[in-house]
């Protein structure tokens, strides 16, 4: 027997109001979220004829992709048309918008159906520490440990670095502290310019057998040249100085040819979620 219709409508919310649902979707406490809905710049609850919650989203701000939809549809019947029509709201609110498809909240099927197309990927690769030679840096580019650089100032403009990248949202003061997000200062490396400003970094976070990278940062004019392989590597070596054997790359909006030096470095893909996004 098919499964019964759900009727269901997608109404405007305020961001907090939807904390427990966004908890619900993601799996965790709603004190753990509040980061979330005190990002949130609008937020949609869809809702079925007796008023139970089928799914919740929201938007936030991105530097440079209009806006990231976080939360989706909650599991159940239609879970995919309630995923759609949350994009959909999404879209027709604040215009460009881009999710990540992650085969729950908002699956493949939903995103495509509210008119958003494939455009790059998160992925989690790891593998041994390479055991390739270093690169140098560009000329007059040099790369420091992150704990010789405690300006704030410098620190956020090398995490800007990322910013144009799909994925990624703006960096807060919060995030170029030592500390933040469990990374290392004396493990990341930053690249600095001959005048001292800051074009490039790779952060790194000691985890229980192995060091967490996220893949290097660098300022667009200088993408197509070596030093983010010259900063990935460094980093490998500073985790293999330290004992480390094993790594993992995590990387958003990454390009094919940032994918395939990474794989030649004998890293493999162990998760890739598939980023849509539209106009």
């Amino acid at each position: 027997m098919p499964a019964r219709s759900v009727s269901f409508s997608v109404v405007a919310a305020d961001p907090d109001t939807l904390l427990p649902a966004f908890a619900a979707l993601y799996g965790v406490p709603e004190a753990d979220l509040n980061w979330l809905t005190g990002s949130l710049s609008a937020a949609w609850a869809a809702l079925n004829a007796e008023g139970q919650v089928l799914g919740a989203a929201g938007v936030r701000p991105s530097p440079a992709h209009g806006h990231e939809l976080m939360g989706g549809a909650l599991r159940g019947e239609q879970e995919d048309e309630v995923g759609a029509a949350l994009a959909q709201t999404a879209r027709e609110a604040v215009g460009q918008v881009y999710a990540f498809a992650d085969g729950g909240m908002l699956s493949a099927a939903a995103l495509s159906a509210a008119g958003l197309r494939e455009v790059a990927a998160y992925r989690l690769l790891a593998g041994p520490v390479p055991s390739q030679a270093e690169v140098e840096p560009p000329d007059g580019v040099r790369l420091l440990p992150l704990s010789s650089v405690p300006d704030l100032g410098t620190r956020l403009a090398a995490l800007a670095t990322y910013e144009d990248r799909i994925g990624h949202h703006r960096v807060t003061a919060q995030a170029a502290e030592d500390g933040a997000g469990g990374y290392d200062p004396d493990l990341s490396l930053i690249a600095l310019a001959a005048g001292g400003e800051a074009v490039g970094l790779c952060r790194a976070a000691p985890e229980d057998g192995y060091v967490r990278i996220d893949a290097p940062g660098v300022s667009p004019d200088l993408r197509p040249g070596r030093l983010r392989r010259a900063l990935l590597l460094g980093v490998c070596r500073l985790a293999a100085e330290r004992g480390f054997e094993h790594v993992s790359v995590e990387g958003w909006g990454d390009t094919p040819d940032e994918l395939a030096a990474d794989l030649a470095l004998g890293l493999e893909v162990q998760i890739e979620n598939p980023i849509y996004a539209a106009p």
